[in-house]
């Protein structure tokens, strides 16, 4: 019994030495899972005294080719959208409550691999009669002077 419970403990030390070793990234809870399934295992087969055996996995064709969609490309893409829209349409509401009038604005956003969003930049579409200086300062004081603000003529 004293050497089955030491077995056990080794296994859950195992496993959460493995479990701080997987990074934050979208197959977390997949291989939490996997974990939990081979603790569960090791420690069935410890009380029952049978040998685990994961090699005989019948039905299953590792050697195949899989297809898949990525819907992460797609998905950016529309976070992308949305905060551009977003962000747009505030620097579009502060600029009317100080009388300039944008044809359009243009938010560039960039969104890494990790997640990370980032806005590089604003570009305003200002008729010609429009205040350019006062207008990047408007829209830095409302989103931050990290932000590069540009003029586009109104053509």
């Amino acid at each position: 019994m004293r050497e089955i419970l030491l077995n056990i403990c080794l296994v859950a030390v195992a496993t959460a030495l493995f479990r701080m070793l997987v990074p934050e990234n979208s197959f977390r809870k997949q291989i939490g899972f996997l974990t939990a399934c081979f603790f569960i295992t090791a420690v069935i087969s410890l009380v029952s005294g049978r040998e685990a055996v994961f090699g005989d996995v019948s039905g299953v064709d590792f050697g195949t080719e899989s297809k898949f969609i990525d819907f992460s490309e797609q998905t950016t893409k529309q976070r992308k959208q949305a905060i551009g829209e977003e962000l747009s349409g505030r620097v579009r509401e502060v600029l009317n409550r100080n009388g300039i009038e944008p044809s359009k604005i243009y938010v560039i956003v960039n969104i890494s691999g990790l997640y990370s969003i980032s806005i590089n930049e604003i570009k305003l579409v200002l008729p010609p009669e429009s205040d350019f200086i006062k207008a990047s300062a408007i829209v830095e004081k409302e989103v931050g002077e990290g932000i590069k603000v540009t003029f586009v003529p109104q053509t």
